[in-house]
């Protein structure tokens, strides 16, 4: 029966381009050794699970990213979604930060370039103070909290230090992760800051800071997410990153540290996106891969250095402006996907966040989606459940087999950021890109209530309304503190940063005195430029 031909009519694929066939048999994994390949949940390879009880004992952080308007705003949203069910592990409190665009690329709020952009998107935070207001009546010894700010982010967490500084709380019990990956904003939106190797110094820096004096928190985060945003397949959303992880794990052992030290604090930021079953395969593939490259090329040997930590996201590229409320279907499926591959954290979006920052009605959808899925479909009671299906095994197969062609290319150009410089990576990004829109116009690729199944009237939700007065608030309070703070202690604190910048010193120590006077984010960003430049490319289009 196994060797009969199939008749498959029309070639069908993954959005990665692997062929799919009418159905799998015994002799699509023939050559898969349980052992080797699978063994069982949190053995290694690692394939079906960290952890041999999977979701038994602890199930994945149930959260949504978040950030708007000023630091109080987002403190009353994060206590909203903790009354509707929001929750990190062992019962702590979970909280993910998104940034205003301006924080993000190390622009003060009163900064002409931040005009229009204050609190939009994100949330603005420009000092200590901003960061005392976002964590008020939060216990952050008992919080996993996540930045997603990147360039800037070691500037963000030394805030978050020095608040723990303040309020008595040893640095041993702050725990979370801060995305720290500014070669991530080059690959996705072309805003890096920094020239790449001195991005690369900053990021080591952080890691190794995290290493010595914080050791709960995640330093730096591996992401594919905002890849597969720009466009990227999911084959190219984990093989491009891991790439980047093989780099910068390099960078830390020739600053002397060791791949038990650092792998440990290495997280992952991946998308659940719509095929469904080459998500799940996408996550397992990665997770083997992971293991055995840390384990084979870099000697590590702690479980936690083999361990691919994953946040995953729901995709906020498939929602739709159009028929929002289809996105509920959307973000459930992405999530059961998600949670179906073992992710240890996952964020739900809200059905509305194609047209605006999310309303509490669509918060509140989002975090229930979960909870749903948690208590209400039995799929946490086994763990890899999907484990020994013909087809998602030879599915993830094929996704390793994929994901390492592109690792050992990469790796034989010279490693990661040699493939940012020759313009490989963000030509395989153009081309990714313009592969999909091209199947969406062609009608190959079908997004329902969009090119297809389309209602005759336009279907309108409510959206979220901005604070008009958080730009003006926000000036006002950064005149007050420049009136206010000992201005000589910040001038003295900031020409610290830039001699350790200059002569290779560390970084951390100095931003944390230099935001416990107050000194602001853009002022710390505006003198590692004066020092390192400022980096700029010529964008690559399609060539397909």
């Amino acid at each position: 029966m196994s060797g009969k031909k199939q008749d498959s009519g029309e070639t069908r694929y993954t959005l990665s381009g692997i062929p799919v066939k009418p159905f799998y048999t015994p002799e699509d994994i023939k050559d898969l050794d349980y052992e080797r390949d699978l063994g069982n949940p949190g053995q290694y390879p690692l394939t079906r699970c960290l952890y041999p009880l999977g979701y038994r004992r602890y199930t994945w952080q149930q959260q949504n990213i978040m950030g708007f308007d000023l630091a109080e705003d987002t403190n009353r949203r994060q206590k909203l979604i903790m009354e509707a069910g929001a929750t990190s592990y062992g019962g702590k409190v979970g909280m993910n930060i998104a940034f205003d665009n301006p924080t993000v690329n190390g622009y003060d709020s009163d900064d002409p370039r931040s005009q229009y952009e204050v609190g939009k998107g994100g949330v603005a935070i420009d000092s200590l103070k901003d960061i005392e207001r976002l964590f008020d009546g939060l216990p952050l010894d008992n919080m996993n909290v996540g930045f997603i700010i990147d360039t800037p982010g070691p500037i963000i967490l030394a805030m978050y230090v020095a608040l723990a500084d303040a309020q008595g709380i040893a640095r041993g019990k702050l725990s979370g992760v801060v995305r720290n990956n500014p070669l991530a904003r080059w690959m996705f939106s072309k805003t890096v800051i920094f020239p790449l190797r001195q991005s690369l110094r900053a990021m080591v820096d952080c890691i190794k800071f995290c290493v010595q004096e914080v050791p709960n928190m995640n330093a730096f985060t591996i992401d594919g997410y905002d890849l597969r945003e720009a466009g990227v397949n999911a084959v190219q959303e984990i093989a491009f990153p891991m790439a980047k992880a093989i780099e910068v794990t390099r960078a830390c052992i020739e600053a002397g540290l060791s791949a038990d030290d650092v792998l440990p604090r290495f997280a992952w930021f991946l998308s659940a996106n719509n095929y469904f079953f080459e998500e799940i395969a996408k996550i397992r593939a990665g997770r083997r891969i992971w293991a055995k490259i840390m384990q084979e090329r870099f000697g590590a040997q702690k479980k936690g250095a083999l361990q691919m930590k994953i946040h995953m996201q729901t995709g906020g590229s498939t929602l739709t402006a159009q028929e929002p409320l289809n996105n509920v279907a959307r973000v459930a499926i992405q999530s059961l996907a998600g949670v179906l591959s073992g992710v240890q954290s996952l964020s739900t979006d809200s059905y509305d966040e194609a047209i605006s920052v999310p309303t509490e009605e669509a918060v509140r959808v989002a975090i229930k989606t979960q909870k749903i899925i948690e208590h209400e479909t039995g799929v946490v009671d086994v763990v890899d459940p999907l484990a020994g299906s013909y087809y998602l095994e030879s599915l993830t197969n094929e996704m390793e087999r994929r994901m390492m062609e592109y690792i050992d290319k990469i790796e034989g150009m010279g490693g990661f950021i040699t493939a940012m410089e020759n313009g490989y990576l963000e030509q395989e990004i153009s081309n990714a890109a313009f592969k999909y829109q091209k199947e969406f116009e062609e009608g190959k690729r079908i997004i329902v209530g969009v090119n297809k199944y389309v209602e005759g009237k336009y279907i309108e939700v409510p959206a979220f309304d901005y604070n008009p007065e958080v730009e003006r608030v926000a000036k006002e309070r950064l005149s007050q503190l420049r009136k206010e703070r000992d201005n000589q202690a910040v001038k003295e604190s900031l020409d610290k940063i830039r001699k350790a910048a200059l002569d290779g010193g560390d970084l951390m120590p100095r931003y944390i005195e230099a935001v416990k006077v107050y000194a602001t984010v853009g002022e710390i960003m505006e003198t590692l430029k004066g020092v390192w430049g400022v980096y700029s490319s010529e964008p690559v289009l399609a060539n397909i």
